[in-house]
């Protein structure tokens, strides 16, 4: 690998690619995933999401004072290292890892969920979709930085006009008497409706901490990450609040939507009817679970690369494409992963499960890593008050504080649903092995020491030359 003697020509991403590529990683969670939480009821759910919201606000703005601070492409590992040093890097890197991978294969579930029931296929169909979308978006990634921003663009501009047309149809079928109060389902299961809710209304922003990934491919990151960042979360809450209370309010009603696979589906077909003609256009809703597939590929595979680069993953995953200079061997890698994950569970516990319990392995995993992301930029303002910071958190000091408090609320969230069902404590117990035999891998590797790439040969991130735009 050769270093760039400049790189600033190589960059790509402003802050309207961000902002695509931040909305995009997440607004998937619009088209599914996020209904399960509707088990503490509407009222229930809209204060869990609430309280989601101001989460991911402190978060969001700390990230972004960081990735100015601290800007590299390894994210959560690299701000780890900078504030506690090799071994939080190595922790904070692998709980990103976890989250990255599951999610290829909680995209890769979705996906298939929603094709079976718009289609009417079976289970025995989900893996044929699961190869098909991994392999023709893999070779998107692959095909180089301007091809992947330019696919997010458009497939987020398709999710939210997608969005954007069930809003204005709900808004003339809504009946909240009707379809959450008659059904009984404003406030289910009290204190412990809302404790083990939680983690489902996370799914409306979870993603949106990837964002910083994308630095080193970023024209101005001073200047453009903190916009990307900010207007992402801003179009995500619109978005979240929106969908919660339209998707609800109009036919099945709550408890149908809580059980449906593919919610924004079922509102088609209220605002539309349940025609073929609805089925035949409603294929093209999985642009938006596409969207979040796409983002979530490329992330994953600029996180293994700069782990790989830094000595932390085996160093074949920081190989590049000879041409599109693009990380194909940490993306076929992770995607392999997570296929193979969703397989393993497709034929042991069941499509009907497998959604829920991927999403709580892969929070658990995010967790870890925004306990590591707020710990250090904690550290950071007290070891490094002179840091320079383009770009400074509204909150300060204070809002990160309170953050990471929040995530040892929402992680005990998690560990009180797993105790509720042995489907959920199936990701509790795999969390722990993961973490486990990553402990006796670093003490192992602490005696075999491998050095990471010198600067002059991972100087930078994997780009695309301008040309190629």
């Amino acid at each position: 690998m050769t270093a760039s003697k400049d790189t600033s020509h190589v960059r790509f991403a402003k802050t309207r690619h961000l902002w695509a590529l931040g909305v995009g990683t997440v607004i998937g969670g619009d088209f599914f995933g996020w209904q399960a939480g509707l088990s503490a009821g509407f009222l229930g759910y809209l204060i869990n999401l609430a309280i989601a919201t101001v989460f991911y606000m402190l978060l969001a703005f700390s990230i972004a004072e960081l990735s100015t601070a601290i800007p590299c492409g390894g994210g959560p590992y690299v701000f780890a290292q900078r504030a506690w040093g090799p071994g939080a890097a190595y922790f904070a890197g692998l709980a990103e890892a976890l989250k990255v991978v599951v999610v290829v294969a909680i995209a890769c579930s979705a996906n298939s969920g929603y094709m079976n029931e718009v289609l009417g296929f079976g289970t025995e169909m989900s893996p044929v979709w699961w190869f098909t979308f991994c392999i023709l978006f893999v070779l998107l990634n692959i095909g180089g930085v301007a091809m992947s921003f330019n696919v997010q663009a458009v497939a987020t501009g398709l999710s939210l006009l997608f969005l954007a047309i069930f809003y204005v149809g709900a808004a003339t079928q809504v009946d909240y008497d009707k379809w959450v109060v008659q059904q009984d389902w404003e406030f289910q299961g009290g204190a412990g409706g809302l404790f083990g809710g939680f983690s489902f209304a996370m799914w409306f922003y979870f993603g949106i901490e990837e964002l910083p990934l994308a630095v080193e491919e970023t024209i101005e990151p001073a200047k453009d990450m903190p916009r990307g960042i900010i207007l992402s979360f801003v179009t995500l809450t619109v978005l979240a609040f929106l969908t919660l209370f339209f998707n609800t309010a109009i036919a099945p009603g709550a408890t149908g939507i809580m059980a449906s696979l593919a919610p924004l589906f079922e509102g088609y077909k209220t605002i539309f009817g349940d025609t073929s003609a609805t089925r035949g256009v409603s294929v093209l809703l999985i642009i938006g679970l596409l969207s979040s597939f796409h983002s979530f590929l490329y992330c994953m595979g600029r996180l293994l690369f700069a782990m790989a680069r830094e000595g932390i993953l085996p160093r074949a995953l920081a190989t590049l494409h000879p041409t599109r200079h693009t990380p194909y061997v940490a993306l076929l890698t992770g995607t392999t992963l997570g296929l193979a994950l969703a397989l393993i569970l497709h034929f042991t516990i069941g499509d009907e499960v497998m959604t829920a319990v991927l999403i709580n392995l892969s929070l658990i995993g995010a967790l870890v890593s925004y306990a590591f992301q707020m710990s250090s930029f904690i550290r950071l303002r007290f070891t490094a008050p002179d840091l320079l910071r383009p770009y400074r958190s509204p909150f300060g000091l204070p809002g990160a504080v309170v953050c990471f408090i929040m995530v040892f609320a929402i992680l005990a969230s998690i560990v009180y649903q797993g105790a509720q069902s042995y489907d959920f404590l199936v990701s509790i117990v795999a969390a722990a092995v993961y973490f486990a035999v990553a402990a006796v891998v670093y003490i192992w590797r602490l005696k075999h020491p491998e050095p990471a790439l010198s600067l002059q040969d991972s100087l930078m991130s994997p780009s695309v030359d301008s040309t190629e735009v």
